[in-house]
C-alpha cells in the first residue's frame, strides 16, 4: 500500500527518501548480471540539465527517470532465470517516478511532457512494469470542471476533468500544448470529448489541442476538426434540484431542511430560485426538496472525503423514500470539515454540488451557478473580486452584465456591439422588463480574443444588495463571450472617470448618469505596440535513439505581440547537454502579430553517453527587445539496445538425418528490434557462412563431411553489436 507524499515535501526529499516513503516495503536492492556485477539502482548518475532551484520536484524526477532506464537496461541483460526474482525492484522503482510525474504534472504539464518516456521505450517493459508507466491512449467522454472555493482564504482550485460512464473514475486533464491554456480547456466543459493523450495514473496529459474532436453532449454535430472552441447555448430550463442535509458522525448542522429549501427554492426575495428566474427573465427555475438531516458514518476531523460523502447521504435519502436519480441536480449539504480548505464545491457544468455553509445563501447560488455553466466574477487580482455577482464572493444579488449576455438570458435589442467611436445609452441592466433598449455595450478586445462588456446596475429587485460602489455607476467586464469563463471586473467608473486599454486603442467614459440610463462615450485610435514573450513548443516533447543517434525536432514560434507593432524578428537559439550537438535549419524567424512559423531542430549525442533523459532546450527572443524571450523543453532519451537478437535455426530439423551427395540449404531466421547486421552459419564451431540480408542460408557441401554427428549453429549479430545463437545436431550418413 503506498503513502500519499504531500507535494512540497517533493521539493525537498532525496530520492531515497521518496522512495521509502512511497514503498516502504520496496527494498533498494542491488540487481545481479550475469557477470556477477552489481548495479545499485540509487547510485545511477543523473545526466539531463534542471530547471529551477535544486532539488526541485522536476531534478528528482530526471534523476529517478535516469535511475530507471539504467534499472531496465541491467534487466534486459539478465538471463530469464533471474529476471523474475529481479522484478519487484523494478516495478518499485517505476511506481517511485510515476508519483512524481503526477506531482510535475501538476506544477507544470508541458515540463512533465519533456520528461516522459517514448512509447518504444514503454513497449520494451514487462507488463507489472509497464502498468506504472505514461500511455498514449485515446479517450472519449464528457468534460468538466471541477471548482473548489474557499472564500474565506480568497482561493479556488480547478481542475478540469474527463467524465466517463456512471461508476468509473474521473480522469484529471492538463494541458501542455504550448499555445494552449487553462482558457483552451475550459471551452471544452460540457461538451463530449474524443482525444488522444497521455495517461499517468488518472490523470491525462493533452499534448495537442488541436486533436480534440468536440460535440454537445446532447444531439449535435462534431465542431470541425482542430477546434477547441465551445459552442455558446443559452442556460435555461427548470433545475430540478434535490437538497440533502447530513450530520457527520461526531457534528451536526447548523441548519435545518426547510431552512435550505427556503434559501434555495423560495420564490420571492434573493433566493437561488429568484435570483436565476429574475435575471433570466423566467429562463432558469429552481424546484425541488431539500431533505434530512441524515446522519453518514463520517467524521468532521477525517479525510475530506465528498465522493463518499455524496454515496452515503444519496443511499440514506433513498432509505427514507427519497430517488436522487429523479433530480437533474444533487447538492450535499454537510458540517464544515477542517481537512477540505473549501466551503463549496461544484462540477462546472454538472449534476452535483457540495456546501459546508448550510446558511449562506449565496452560496448555494455559487455553487449551483458552476452546475449551469457560470465561472468566477473575478478582478485581475483576486479570485472573487467583484461584489456584483454572486459567482465571485457568493453575494445574494443578480448578475453582472456580462454573465448575463454570455448566458443568453438578454433579449435582442438589449446587446449592442461597438465597432467605431461614439455616445452610447445604456438603460440598468438590473431592470430585467427592458426589451428592445441597450443595457450592455459589447466590444472586441482583439490582443486577447475577448469582449469587453459595459453596463449600469441599481440596488432594485434582486439587486437590492448590491454594493453602493456598483450603484448607478458604469461597469467594466473583460470576457472570453463563451460560457464557461471568468469574466474580470476591470473598473466601476463614476461620472466622468474613464477605462483606457492604450494597447487596442479603447477608452470607455461614464459621461452622466440620470433617470436608470448611462451615457457611455467610446474612442477607438490607433493601438500601441505591446510586446510580450512568444509561444515556443518543441514537438516531439520526447524522442528515443541510441547513444551516438540524430534525431530531429521540430521548433514552432508564435508572435503574440499586439498588431501595432506589424512584423517582429525572433532570434532562435538552443541549449544542449555535455555530449550533444545540435544544429537548426534557420536561427531567425520574422513573423506578422499572430503568425507562426517553424524551424527543424537536429540533434546528435555522443556515442559513448550512458542510458538515460537528457533535457534540450529551444529559445526564441524577440530581438527588438531581449526581455521577451521564452524557452522551451524537450528530452532526448538514450537507450542503447541492451536486449540481444532472437535466432532459430529453420532447415534442416533438429536430429534430421542427411544423407546423398547434394549440397544441404541451410536456413535460419533472426529478429531484433534495432535491426540486424548479420547472421552466421557455423559447423563443428568453424564459420562456413555470413549474410547480411534476410532470408538467411548458406549451402553446406556434405560429399566430404565425416559421417557422424555434427553441429550446425546460426549466430544473429544486431546492430548494436549484440548476439544470440542456436545450435542443432544432425547426422551425416
Amino acid at each position: 500500500m503506498a503513502c500519499r507524499v504531500h507535494r512540497s515535501l517533493l521539493r525537498r526529499w532525496s530520492f531515497y527518501e521518496m522512495h521509502r516513503a512511497i514503498h516502504p516495503f520496496v527494498k533498494l536492492a542491488p540487481i545481479v548480471v550475469a557477470s556477477a556485477a552489481l548495479i545499485w539502482l540509487a547510485g545511477t548518475p543523473a545526466h539531463a540539465s534542471h530547471l529551477g532551484e535544486s532539488l526541485t520536484t522536476d531534478q528528482q524526477l530526471v534523476s529517478v527517470n535516469n535511475q530507471f532506464l539504467g534499472a531496465l537496461a541491467a534487466w534486459e541483460k539478465l538471463p530469464p532465470s533471474l529476471k523474475s526474482s529481479n522484478l519487484a525492484n523494478l516495478v518499485g522503482l517505476a511506481q517511485t517516478r510515476q508519483q512524481l510525474m503526477i506531482a510535475l504534472l501538476q506544477l507544470d504539464p508541458k515540463v512533465a511532457a519533456a520528461r516522459a518516456l517514448p512509447q518504444s521505450i514503454r513497449a520494451r517493459m514487462p507488463s507489472q512494469v509497464a502498468a506504472f508507466v505514461e500511455e498514449t491512449v485515446r479517450v472519449q467522454g464528457n468534460g468538466a470542471v471541477h471548482v473548489s472555493d474557499n472564500f474565506a482564504g480568497g482561493t479556488s482550485k480547478s481542475v478540469f476533468k474527463l467524465l466517463g460512464n456512471a461508476g468509473s473514475t474521473p480522469q484529471n486533464v492538463y494541458m501542455a500544448d504550448a499555445s494552449g491554456s487553462e482558457r483552451d480547456l475550459h471551452k471544452l466543459a460540457g461538451k463530449k470529448l474524443t482525444f488522444a493523450a497521455l495517461r499517468i495514473g488518472d490523470n491525462l496529459l493533452l499534448l495537442d489541442k488541436k486533436q480534440v474532436q468536440a460535440q454537445p453532449q446532447a444531439a449535435g454535430s462534431t465542431t470541425a476538426s482542430g477546434s477547441v472552441q465551445a459552442t455558446t447555448s443559452t442556460v435555461q430550463g427548470d433545475q430540478k434540484t434535490l437538497s440533502i442535509l447530513v450530520n457527520f458522525s461526531d457534528k451536526a448542522l447548523s441548519c435545518t431542511a426547510a431552512d435550505v429549501g427556503s434559501r434555495v427554492f423560495g420564490a420571492t426575495g434573493a433566493t437561488v430560485n429568484n435570483i436565476f428566474k429574475t435575471d433570466s427573465r423566467g429562463l432558469v427555475t429552481f424546484s425541488g426538496n431539500a431533505v434530512g438531516p441524515y446522519t453518514i458514518n463520517y467524521a468532521s476531523t477525517g479525510s475530506c472525503d465528498y465522493n463518499g460523502w455524496a454515496s452515503a447521504a444519496e443511499a440514506a435519502a433513498k432509505a427514507a423514500g427519497v430517488d436522487p436519480t429523479q433530480y437533474a441536480r444533487v447538492n450535499y449539504v454537510t458540517p464544515s470539515n477542517g481537512s477540505c480548505g473549501w466551503s463549496g464545491l461544484a462540477y462546472m457544468p454538472g449534476r452535483q454540488s457540495w456546501v459546508q455553509s448550510c446558511s449562506s445563501t449565496g452560496i448555494y447560488a455559487h455553487e449551483l451557478g458552476h452546475n449551469l455553466s457560470l465561472h468566477h466574477a473575478a478582478t485581475p487580482t483576486a479570485e472573487y473580486g467583484d461584489g456584483s455577482d454572486p459567482m465571485g464572493g457568493a453575494a445574494a444579488i443578480g448578475h453582472n452584465g456580462a454573465n448575463k449576455v454570455m448566458a443568453g438570458w438578454q433579449p435582442a435589442g438589449t446587446v449592442l456591439d461597438v465597432s467605431n467611436a461614439g455616445s452610447f445609452n445604456v438603460t440598468n441592466v438590473s431592470d430585467n422588463s427592458v426589451s428592445g433598449t441597450a443595457q450592455v455595450l459589447r466590444m472586441v478586445k482583439a490582443d486577447t480574443a475577448e469582449f469587453y462588456y459595459v453596463s449600469l446596475r441599481e440596488a432594485t429587485g434582486v439587486d437590492a444588495g448590491l454594493g453602493a460602489s456598483f450603484v448607478n455607476t458604469v461597469s467594466v467586464h473583460r470576457a472570453t463571450g463563451n460560457l464557461p469563463t471568468k469574466t474580470y471586473l476591470l473598473q466601476v467608473l463614476t461620472a466622468g472617470q474613464s477605462f483606457s486599454d492604450a494597447t487596442n486603442g479603447i477608452t470607455i467614459t461614464n459621461q452622466g448618469t440620470s433617470g436608470g440610463v448611462a451615457t457611455v462615450g467610446v474612442s477607438m485610435g490607433g493601438g500601441v505596440c505591446s510586446r510580450a514573450s512568444p509561444t515556443v513548443a518543441v514537438s516531439p516533447a520526447s524522442q528515443t535513439g541510441s547513444a551516438g543517434a540524430t534525431l530531429s525536432y521540430s521548433v514552432s514560434v508564435t508572435n503574440t505581440n499586439s498588431s501595432a507593432c506589424g512584423s517582429s524578428t525572433f532570434s532562435i537559439g538552443q541549449a544542449l547537454p555535455s555530449g550533444f550537438s545540435g544544429s537548426l535549419s534557420s536561427t531567425s524567424l520574422a513573423l506578422g502579430s499572430g503568425s507562426s512559423g517553424s524551424v527543424t531542430w537536429t540533434t546528435t549525442s555522443a556515442a559513448t553517453l550512458a542510458n538515460g533523459s537528457y533535457t534540450l532546450d529551444a529559445n526564441a527572443t524577440d530581438t527588438a527587445n531581449s526581455a521577451y524571450t521564452t524557452t522551451a523543453h524537450a528530452s532526448y532519451t538514450v537507450y542503447s539496445n541492451v536486449t540481444p537478437p532472437t535466432v532459430a535455426v529453420t532447415s534442416p530439423a533438429n536430429g534430421a538425418v542427411l544423407s546423398g551427395g547434394h549440397p544441404v540449404s541451410i536456413s535460419a531466421s533472426a529478429t531484433d528490434d534495432g535491426g540486424i547486421q548479420a547472421v552466421e552459419i557455423y559447423i563443428d564451431g568453424v564459420l562456413l557462412a555470413r549474410d547480411t540480408g534476410a532470408p538467411y542460408s548458406a549451402n553446406w557441401n556434405i560429399r566430404k563431411v565425416a559421417k557422424g554427428l555434427h553441429t550446425i549453429k546460426a549466430r544473429a549479430i544486431d546492430n548494436a553489436g549484440l548476439m544470440a545463437e542456436q545450435s542443432i545436431s544432425v547426422t551425416v550418413n
